[in-house]
């Protein structure tokens, strides 16, 4: 069955996979995830449509309150601020009765939650009560009379600010609070993520917020999809032009899983070229060009980049982790890439250009990683053939 409620977007719905990630966030001691649910999976694999489409109509269904904050949905906005935020409009959304009356009654509202340094404000609220994030998420769980389980997606953003590092700390606190209670509201964590790297950096060692858990990969769509879609196009089709699913998952994985590629590709295939034969011949003769697909927007970015900036990328790339941009033998190396003299000012400013444009992101001060993963292949494959 597919939902094409979304603005008429193919859509398989996943309720399974949807009910094991919310049963394992539970308190259950075998099946459950205590420290909190770390799940990582590529750029546009359906990721975060799955979390709003699937997973908070089962939160809900089983009578869980669920609080949703994308750190990417504002880039410009420091995480911990989205995060104050989010919470914010949860709590503005569901007033007490006192609050409705708080005025008449001289009760002390809620006017804002913090986070470190930054504050969000509860709209329409002149004076009141500034609470920190565990008070936040504790005033919900009472206001909602249900266990909370915050889902914060590309959640290695937060390592990317002070305030967003201090609010996953204090979204741990108020776990350990609210769940060591006899009674009362429990708090559940899924931190979701497009950078697998990054959100290990939540929990790698003991100093940081969520040691203890573990980075899963988050299952990307399989097989039926790729049968949903070729059910709902085949009919479409002349006899001797439909679409073989075998043809079309071998699509959808040189295309990585990516829902949206695969149907610019099948929809290519069904309009002007001979069906499953067509297809049949790319992918015999012409894989490349569907992996291209993918990589289409990287050799945009890249070609946009200036020398310099290029030649940092790669080292990045080349070095991954053991990358120490300011170092003066790396300096040099991106010297002899680059074709000019350097320094580690302008490596700096190569890198604040990069990250302005969203090719590299900072997960701790000093340290460099790709915003996007699945780049690295392009580039190296790009390097190979000069």
């Amino acid at each position: 069955m597919t939902d094409r409620s979304n603005r008429g977007a193919f859509y398989v719905p996943r309720r399974e996979l949807a009910e094991t990630i919310a049963g394992r966030l539970s308190p259950d001691p075998l099946m459950g995830s205590p420290s909190g649910l770390m799940l990582a999976a590529p750029r546009r694999t359906g990721k975060s449509t799955f979390l709003r489409r699937d997973l908070l109509p089962v939160l809900k269904a089983r009578g869980d309150h669920a609080v949703l904050v994308d750190l990417w949905s504002d880039r410009k906005a420091d995480p911990g601020q989205l995060i104050a935020d989010a919470l914010a409009a949860d709590i503005a959304g569901m007033p007490t009765p006192a609050e409705r009356v708080a005025r008449a009654a001289n009760a002390v509202p809620i006017k804002s939650i913090s986070i470190g340094g930054l504050r969000a404000e509860i709209g329409g609220v002149a004076d009141g009560r500034n609470l920190t994030l565990t008070e936040a998420l504790l005033e919900i769980g009472a206001r909602a009379k249900a266990d909370v389980v915050f889902i914060i997606d590309e959640a290695q953003q937060a390592v990317t600010s002070e305030a967003g590092l201090d609010a996953m700390f204090a979204l741990k606190a108020a776990r350990d609070a609210m769940n060591q209670r006899p009674a009362g509201a429990r708090l559940f964590v899924l931190c979701t993520g497009s950078n697998r790297d990054g959100l290990a950096g939540l929990l790698s060692t003991n100093q940081q917020p969520f040691y203890g858990a573990r980075v899963e990969d988050f299952p990307t769509l399989g097989r039926p999809y790729v049968e949903a879609l070729v059910a709902a196009i085949n009919p479409r089709l002349a006899e001797d032009n439909k679409l073989d699913p075998e043809d079309v998952a071998q699509a959808f994985r040189l295309l990585g899983h990516r829902p949206e590629k695969l149907v610019e590709v099948v929809q290519q295939h069904a309009a002007w070229l001979p069906g499953s034969a067509g297809l049949k011949r790319t992918l015999q003769e012409r894989a490349d060009e569907l992996r291209a697909r993918v990589w289409d927007q990287y050799g945009s970015d890249f070609d946009g980049l200036t020398t310099l900036q290029r030649a940092v990328l790669e080292v990045l790339i080349r070095d991954g982790a053991n990358f120490a941009p300011f170092h003066e033998k790396t300096v040099q190396r991106i010297a002899g890439i680059a074709g000019r003299k350097t320094s580690a000012q302008a490596v700096q400013k190569a890198l604040d250009a990069l990250r302005d444009r969203q090719l590299v992101w900072r997960p701790g001060r000093g340290r460099y990683a790709l915003e996007d993963p699945d780049m690295r292949d392009w580039l190296l494959a790009r390097m190979e053939t000069g």
